[in-house]
């Protein structure tokens, strides 16, 4: 029985130490932005968390993981879209930029969607996206931002 409580004791110890000498502030930067011309809409989500690992004695460690989803809609019937030969869209923010084209198509679908993640930058709440869309010689621009 002195050796099972010895064990729990030691157990607890360890326990201890280990949240004492570690500790570890975690912040999320959860947003989703959202933003359209006349014929297109996007939408940004952004799904990203920043830790701060204070470890006692040592250098402090500090990580970020995101995952984001940038959704592209039309804002007309698909029919319109049918005949496209060449389409591009590219979206920049202050984490980075990302781009698709399309050539020689017989048609693009009304909703395009790209998703991505890792680790690195990612978008502050007062960012903003630029997005720009490219279609047979036709070019719209707007901006995603978060609506409050």
């Amino acid at each position: 029985m002195m050796i099972k409580n010895l064990g729990t004791l030691l157990l607890s110890g360890m326990l201890s130490v280990l949240l004492v000498a570690c500790n570890t502030t975690t912040y999320k930067h959860n947003y989703t932005f959202t933003g359209e011309g006349e014929v297109w809409s996007a939408a940004y989500v952004q799904k990203a968390t920043e830790k701060f690992i204070d470890k006692k004695g040592e250098r402090p460690d500090y990580e970020t993981s995101q995952q984001s989803t940038f959704e592209l809609k039309y804002k007309g019937e698909q029919t319109d879209l049918d005949k496209i030969k060449d389409f591009k869209y590219i979206f920049k923010g202050t984490s980075g930029e990302e781009s698709k084209t399309l050539e020689d198509v017989n048609g693009v679908r009304s909703e395009l969607k790209s998703e991505r993640s890792g680790s690195g930058a990612y978008e502050q709440e007062d960012s903003i996206i630029k997005v720009v869309v490219e279609w047979d010689g036709k070019k719209e621009e707007f901006d995603l931002e978060v609506r409050k």
